[in-house]
């Protein structure tokens, strides 16, 4: 509205003049005009409003996640095996939009693991429906029934059948597809009536027992020893399988009147079972050589074998094989999990000519100065697998920093290095002895990826960083690096922290070397977030 126009209007605009009955009646039409108006362009900008954000919802990146994409997230939010609630959940993810269930439906790997412990009530033809949209993709199935309460005597026959029936009736109706089972008992005597049915089954559940290529078998808390191997449990498995894990009773269980009882306990797993298998893992912690020895004599095709000690604090009596060493041909992964300071001497008899991965999971709760070089480098001498040996993980190792310098020192070979739960103040004792090399041949020429996991987030990493610079050492001309020497060989960092309840200023992504590395030379880096808990603060 242009004042000028209208003198009167202009007058009281620009004074304090109070208006007359007339100019007063006009002033409020003319106010009711501009509210009337200003509801009008309200109501407009909020319908605006609304279809501005009904566009940006149709352009958001989070619409145009490919459904490829999408699986993948809801495979890392859901568990490997899918129970009862994790199975209800992928359920009410395909419930909230079409493009949900499709990703959901499109990823093979979430329908290819389920976990029961009741069987009695399933439903099997829906199970089979749920497998089949796993597609090729191996298919997993769980089955335990420790959760159970034990039956009284009298019923323990009826009901162990009963569970065995449901198992049986389950795998007819799987007709074959599943791969991989596995079975958790208090007992073998529940196997053993499952093993004694299948005896007497029908052809469906025969060709579905003999199609299975991987099985564990886990016992809780009771063993029956079969002095006679002709007796044994074992001659009964499927006889197709190559990947077998076997977890067995500790000896301070029921299993055993006396734990000592576990030094003559055999194992008597079969000739022809140990000569197929690729994939063996045995957790066992009896005392004795009865199991040990005889068991992996016979693994002559085993490419990965895992051996968990469960803490263990008995010798395995294998000082007779220091001299011939028990030979493991075609072996090119072998873990060690839960060693001990009385179990890490196993590693000194294998030979493993072949070996590329080489994983010891140390007791964290062993309170012990490890002596680890001298067994470690002594194995890889008797092996001859320095040709081979390519990767080394070690986990939740109390030991000095002049200990796992003697181990480093004698793997130059290594492209991958892993340390896991290893206290910070060792690793980065270690890494500030290879960054005063920088210049010199580096102790692990042929590093490329090294991890440092579950790290302590409190300790300044200034040998870290020293440690990397060593590895790529540059000068700084016009804002922009130049790197002294030619490309090392150094490709990949990845830092993942403990939870803490300390807070700390420093980011190890932000110091130069790590950005300087990360931007223009050539490393990838991955540094995990520092979490906090909450409640302390």
């Amino acid at each position: 509205m242009n004042h000028d126009s209208n003198p009167a209007l202009h007058r009281l605009l620009s004074s304090n003049v109070a208006p007359n009955s007339r100019e007063a009646a006009s002033f409020q039409l003319q106010l009711n005009d501009i509210a009337s108006e200003i509801s009008l362009l309200r109501s407009r900008l909020a319908e605006l409003e609304d279809q501005l954000q009904l566009r940006r919802v149709v352009l958001s990146p989070v619409r145009r996640i490919p459904a490829a994409v999408l699986g993948q997230i809801f495979v890392h939010l859901l568990p490997d095996l899918l129970e009862a609630g994790a199975r209800d959940k992928l359920v009410e993810i395909q419930l909230v939009c079409k493009g949900w269930r499709e990703g959901a439906r499109l990823t093979q790997k979430l329908w290819s693991a389920l976990s029961f412990e009741d069987l009695t009530d399933v439903p099997y033809k829906k199970v089979k429906q749920w497998f089949d949209r796993a597609g090729n993709t191996p298919k997993s199935l769980a089955y335990s029934t420790t959760s159970h309460d034990p039956c009284p005597g009298w019923q323990s026959f009826t009901c162990g059948a009963l569970r065995c029936s449901s198992l049986a009736t389950l795998l007819i109706n799987l007709e074959g597809t599943l791969d991989h089972l596995s079975l958790r008992y208090r007992d073998p005597t529940c196997f053993q009536t499952l093993l004694n049915s299948l005896g007497r089954a029908e052809e469906g559940l025969r060709r579905s027992w003999h199609a299975l290529k991987s099985l564990t078998l886990e016992f809780d808390q009771e063993w029956v020893a079969f002095p006679d191997p002709l007796q044994s449990m074992f001659l009964q498995l499927p006889p197709n399988i190559t990947s077998f894990e076997l977890r067995l009773p500790t000896k301070y269980s029921c299993g055993f009147l006396y734990k000592d009882d576990s030094t003559i306990a055999p194992l008597p797993l079969p000739q022809n079972l140990l000569e197929r298998l690729s994939s063996f893992t045995l957790c066992c912690d009896w005392y004795g050589k009865q199991w040990l020895e005889p068991t992996l004599v016979r693994c002559i095709n085993l490419e990965t074998l895992t051996v968990d000690f469960m803490r263990s604090r008995s010798n395995h009596g294998t000082e007779h094989l220091l001299n011939s060493g028990l030979l493991l041909p075609k072996v090119r992964t072998l873990r060690l999990q839960n060693v001990s300071p009385y179990t890490i001497d196993i590693i000194r008899v294998l030979k493993t000519p072949q070996l590329a991965e080489l994983n010891i999971d140390l007791d964290e709760d062993e309170d012990y100065d490890w002596k680890l070089s001298e067994p470690v480098l002594s194995f890889i001498k008797r092996s001859q697998c320095d040709t081979t040996l390519r990767l080394f993980h070690l986990r939740c190792a109390r030991i000095s920093a002049e200990e796992l310098l003697a181990t480093f020192r004698g793997l130059p070979f290594l492209v991958h290095l892993t340390l896991q739960s290893v206290p910070a103040e060792t690793i980065f004792e270690v890494l500030e002895v290879f960054a005063m090399e920088e210049g010199l041949q580096p102790d692990l020429p042929n590093l490329e990826t090294l991890e440092l996991l579950q790290l302590q987030p409190d300790v300044f990493p200034h040998s870290l960083i020293s440690f990397l610079h060593s590895r790529r050492p540059y000068l700084m001309e016009n804002g922009k690096p130049v790197f002294i020497n030619p490309q090392d060989t150094f490709k990949r960092l990845t830092v993942t922290y403990q939870t803490t309840f300390k807070k700390r200023e420093y980011r190890l992504a932000e110091f130069e070397s790590v950005e300087i590395l990360s931007k223009w030379g050539g490393v990838s880096v991955n540094i995990g977030p520092k979490l906090y808990r909450l409640e302390n603060y």
